[in-house]
């Protein structure tokens, strides 16, 4: 069997030891010792520094290595370069690899190639930077000409800034010296090609997404490129430029373009394939496996006809980025499989530390989709990263809640209720998951101090506070006045105060606003970035937060259906807010079962509850990309029944006392009369009116503990 030595054998090489696998090739890993997954792929190792050529060179004739590969990795380009020069193995040559290898050697390589590239100058002293400052225009980049990535690669605005960043690329070099380029301010993308016997097999401009740092880095790519048409003659020259300049061949090729003002700029040129997903999406784009190619490319098969069809729907691959910084303690994945989805990764996993993008290797994950536009690719991502939550080990304990059989009612109607009031923290109930919503929102949004707005009934006022509290984020509440007679001896009040928030009260219509804007000032003038958990100041632009956290618990019920076998006909709920109510239906949605979902209203009419859902359902829609029915199918979703308010918010009637002590004494669930025993009340009357026999009911308990603890006693209770 013949041997194919891979370079690498991280995470970025494990679909090169799949595709050498499918195609009948040994395989020989080439790498330092580590806990690399190539390893365990790999029928062969080879304990070997990728870096020198010499060693890889030996290695490889001592295992007798038929071919020799990589992909998405730059650091073994001179071995690969030496061992097809000293073995006589298909790939580049000891002088090309070299050349790619070394960004000074390359870009002379370019300027004598005539390749359009910035203008540059090779330095190693001081003295040689001022006199290229001299020269150049600012903004300008300094360079190590050997580092992958973009590392020891430094943005400088200022003389000030190019002499401390000299500094920098020296000291991270292995080389004596560096580059200083002129920073052209156009437009990056990609090129991917191939190239076998001095003949291009494929020419696939890209688009590429960067990230912006102290120079823009790769983190998509998408096909096809955005203005092809004009631009095609011009990019295939000047990518055929740098390759003859270079003298690359029988190899992959991945290059870096920037446009600007209608002309083409090369800035570098390798001989492997690209990372972020260039491989999987030429692939696709071809309708090959493409490392299975590079594979047979290295052993010497030929590959003519191979590239002949290219597709034309859209593919776009994105690097999967955390938010924020932690410890990972789940995965949380709600997307659904289908055909456009052609690869959804992780490469982390519960345990790991992961915190925002910087570089490469603060990936978490690639996606890979495909689509009949970009268009359709953009919104089928946002949607797909709106459905990915990572939860860290400081993140509110929000678990999958248990699903329980309650009671029969004299219907015949069997009434299961979903136990939200046993998330574990602050009593629970369904405000634990908007707060850990909210909480992550926050950090990731960069903010160090919360405000929250409601009364002293309020569940999520406690648990909010209380989670401030523990992470010593400082809090302050806008107090509405109005809704309730306030009562500064209630459970929720007491503990609200215990934990420390700073308190604006106000009336309701514009005062809320003004308070709002009040509390954000007293943050900022002491130096903090508040974040207001209803949005901006008019309490808009926010709801997709927490109405996420439903849309997601709502795979806990299907999994519990598919689990005990049974279905829910109607899922009832208090509605006060409408906010789960409207994650629940988006999750209804996203199933497409056209589930029954109906809120009973606790504060709101039937035609007000109903604009609010919505409105919220579109805003969540058009903040996720997820694909919506139309606004009139939507509106037929929203069920709201009104008729049990019992006089408004906060009152109840001895049908709703009698209605909780009750359930509690039969089925020894405890429900309060603001929120769950008026909705568990509504439920029952509702099904007398319009239910049947046999039927499988939800009832989804949010919580509220300590109101039932305040009520317990008083009248009807």
């Amino acid at each position: 069997m013949k041997k194919l030595m891979i370079l690498g054998a991280a995470y970025t090489q494990t679909p090169l030891y799949q595709a050498a696998k499918r195609l009948g090739y040994a395989t020989v890993a080439a790498s330092i010792p580590g806990d690399w997954p190539g390893f365990e792929l790999a029928d062969e190792c080879a304990y070997v520094n990728i870096a020198d050529p010499e060693a890889v060179a030996e290695a490889a004739a001592a295992f007798h290595a038929d071919g020799i590969a990589t992909c998405g990795l730059d650091l073994g380009m001179r071995a690969i370069g030496e061992t097809c020069s000293r073995l006589g193995l298909v790939g580049p040559s000891r002088e090309a690899a070299r050349t790619v290898s070394d960004k000074s050697l390359m870009k002379e390589a370019f300027v004598r190639g005539g390749v359009s590239t910035a203008r540059f100058y090779k330095i190693s002293t001081e003295e040689e930077l001022e006199a290229a400052m001299q020269r150049l225009p600012f903004p300008v980049i300094l360079k190590a000409v050997d580092l992958m990535g973009s590392r020891g690669i430094y943005r400088s605005d200022t003389p000030e800034e190019a002499r401390v960043n000299f500094r920098k690329s020296m000291s991270e070099t292995g080389k004596d010296y560096c580059l200083i380029e002129e920073f052209i301010e156009g437009e990056l993308f990609g090129v991917e090609a191939m190239i076998s016997g001095g003949e291009f097999l494929f020419i696939l401009p890209n688009n590429t997404e960067a990230f912006i740092g102290a120079v823009p880095t790769p983190v998509g790519h998408s096909v096809p490129l955005a203005d092809i048409d004009s631009m095609r003659e011009q990019v295939e020259r000047e990518v055929r430029a740098a390759v003859r300049a270079t003298g690359l061949d029988n190899c992959p090729v991945n290059c870096d373009c920037l446009k600007k003002d209608g002309k083409v700029y090369v800035v570098e040129i390798t001989g492997r394939s690209g990372a972020t997903g260039l491989s999987e999406m030429t692939g696709e784009r071809f309708g090959v496996s493409y490392y299975e190619e590079i594979v047979r490319l290295a052993m010497g098969e030929d590959l003519t006809e191979d590239f002949r069809n290219e597709r034309e729907r859209a593919v776009l691959a994105r690097t999967l980025m955390a938010k924020r910084s932690g410890i990972v303690r789940k995965i949380v994945d709600t997307n659904e499989k289908n055909d456009n989805l052609l690869e959804l990764s992780f490469n982390i996993e519960p345990g790991d530390a992961v915190r925002p993008y910087t570089n490469g290797r603060d990936r978490i994950g690639q996606v890979i989709l495909s689509g009949d536009t970009l268009e359709e690719c953009e919104r089928t991502l946002r949607c797909l990263e709106s459905n990915i939550d990572i939860i860290l080990t400081h993140d509110l304990p929000v678990s999958e809640t248990p699903i329980h059989f309650a009671a029969e009612t004299a219907g015949g109607q069997n009434i299961y209720v979903k136990r939200e009031d046993m998330i574990p923290f602050s009593f629970g109930g369904n405000k634990v998951r908007f707060s850990a919503g909210y909480l992550a929102d926050m950090e990731a949004r960069g903010c160090d101090a919360m405000i929250i707005y409601g009364g002293y009934n309020s569940n999520l006022c406690r648990i909010l506070s209380d989670a401030c509290r523990m992470r010593g984020i400082p809090c302050s509440m806008v107090h509405n006045i109005d809704d309730a007679e306030e009562d500064e001896n209630t459970p929720n009040a007491r503990m609200i105060r215990a934990a420390g928030v700073r308190e604006y009260p106000c009336h309701k219509g514009p005062a809320i606003a003004d308070a709002v804007e009040q509390a954000m000032r007293d943050f900022e003038e002491e130096g903090r970035k508040p974040y207001y958990i209803n949005g901006d100041k008019t309490g808009r632009g926010n709801v997709h937060v927490p109405m996420r956290a439903y849309d997601a618990a709502y795979d806990e019920i299907v999994r519990y259906e598919e689990a005990a076998g049974v279905r829910f006909s109607k899922i009832y709920l208090a509605a006060s807010t409408c906010t789960t109510q409207s994650g629940l239906i988006a999750g209804s949605i996203r199933h497409g079962d056209g589930r029954v979902i109906i809120g009973i209203s606790v504060t709101r009419n039937t035609q007000r509850a109903s604009e609010v859902i919505l409105d919220n359902l579109l805003e969540y829609f058009e903040r996720t990309g997820a694909s919506a029915p139309s606004k009139d199918e939507l509106a037929a979703r929203i069920l709201v029944r009104d008729q049990y308010l019992a006089g408004g918010y906060a009152l109840y009637d001895d049908e709703i006392g009698r209605v909780i002590r009750e359930t509690y004494l039969g089925s020894g669930i405890p429900l309060d009369p603001v929120y769950t025993g008026k909705a568990y009340r509504g439920m029952l009357a509702d099904l007398r009116e319009s239910g049947r026999g046999n039927e499988n009911i939800l009832f989804l308990h949010t919580g509220g503990a300590p109101l039932f603890f305040e009520y317990l006693g008083k009248k009807g209770i």
